[in-house]
C-alpha cells in the first residue's frame, strides 16, 4: 500500500511524538507489510544497514511494539498490531497519573503567576491547548490560515478538539493566506463565525484571544510565539477586531 505525503507525514508526526527517531520509524514501517522477518529482508526493506536494524528492533522489542521468536538457528521479527500503540499510551497515561500527586508534594508555589510565556518550536502547539480551555466558550483570531496550519501540522486538529470541547470561534482571516473553502452550514457545524478581511490585508502572523490571554504567532520558519496574560492587552486587541470585524465580508467560498 503506497501512503500519501500528507499521511506520511503524519505517522511520522506521532511516532515521533511517541519517542521513535527517524531509524525506528523506518524499521517499523517496514517490518508492518512484512509481517515476520529476518534482519536481512527487513534491512533491505528499510533501507538501513543490518547492523543498525539489529539494534533498532531491540529497541522496538523492549518498548513492545514487535516480537521475536526463534526459527531453528534465526530470529524472526514481526510487528505486533498497531492498536498496540494506544494500549501502550494508555498504560503510561495511568502510570503518570500515579505519580502526579506525589510530584506536586515535590513542587513548590510559584510566588506569581507569569505574565508573559514564549513558546519555541513544537511548544507552540501548547497554546491551542491552553485555548480549548477558555472559561467563557470563545476564542477570537485573526489569522494567515496556511501559515497558522503549517505551525500546528497535520495532527493537532485544533478544529476537532474545539468542536467537541464546545468552544466557539469568530475568525477574522487572510483571504490570500486560506486554505479550504467553507459553506454556511459547515460554519455552522463547526462553531464558527467567519470573515475574510479586506483584500489588501496579507501578513503572515497570526493573532488568537480568549479570556485574558493574548496569543502572538510569527510562522513555521521562525517558529516563534507568545501569550500574554492582562485584561488591558486583550481589551485593545478585542476592539481592534471589532473595528477589523466591522469592515470585513462574509467567508463563504463553497455551495450549501
Amino acid at each position: 500500500m503506497t501512503l500519501s505525503a500528507a499521511e506520511q507525514k503524519e505517522i511520522n508526526e506521532i511516532l515521533s511524538a511517541f519517542g521513535l527517531n527517524e531509524k525506528d520509524r523506518r524499521t517499523y514501517l517496514a517490518l508492518l507489510p512484512l509481517g515476520a522477518a529476518t534482519l536481512s529482508p527487513l534491512a533491505r526493506a528499510s533501507g538501513l544497514p543490518l547492523t543498525t536494524v539489529q539494534s533498532v528492533v531491540g529497541r522496538l522489542t523492549e518498548r513492545g511494539l514487535v516480537r521475536v521468536t526463534k526459527r531453528r538457528t534465526r530470529h524472526v521479527y514481526e510487528a505486533l498490531d498497531p492498536v498496540i500503540l494506544r494500549r501502550l499510551l494508555e498504560r503510561q497515561t495511568e502510570e503518570v497519573a500515579g505519580i502526579i500527586p506525589i510530584l506536586q508534594k515535590l513542587r513548590s508555589a510559584p510566588a506569581a503567576a507569569p505574565k508573559i510565556r514564549v513558546y519555541y518550536k513544537e511548544r507552540v502547539t501548547d497554546i491551542f491547548h491552553r485555548a480549548l480551555l477558555a472559561k467563557n466558550k470563545l476564542v477570537h483570531e485573526i489569522v494567515s490560515a496556511r501559515d497558522l496550519q503549517d505551525i500546528l501540522g497535520e495532527k493537532f486538529h485544533f478544529t476537532r478538539r474545539r468542536v467537541r470541547s464546545g468552544v466557539r470561534l469568530r475568525s477574522l482571516r487572510v483571504e490570500a493566506g486560506e486554505i479550504k473553502q467553507y459553506s454556511a452550514a459547515a460554519h455552522a457545524r463547526e462553531l464558527r463565525e467567519a470573515k475574510f478581511l479586506p483584500r489588501e490585508l496579507t501578513f503572515r502572523g497570526s493573532i488568537m484571544f480568549w479570556d485574558d490571554t493574548v496569543a502572538f504567532f510569527t510562522t513555521a520558519e521562525e517558529a516563534l510565539a507568545w501569550t500574554v496574560d492582562s485584561p488591558v492587552v486583550r481589551q485593545t486587541v478585542q476592539q481592534i477586531f471589532e473595528l477589523l470585524w466591522s469592515i470585513s465580508r462574509k467567508m463563504e467560498t463553497a455551495a450549501t
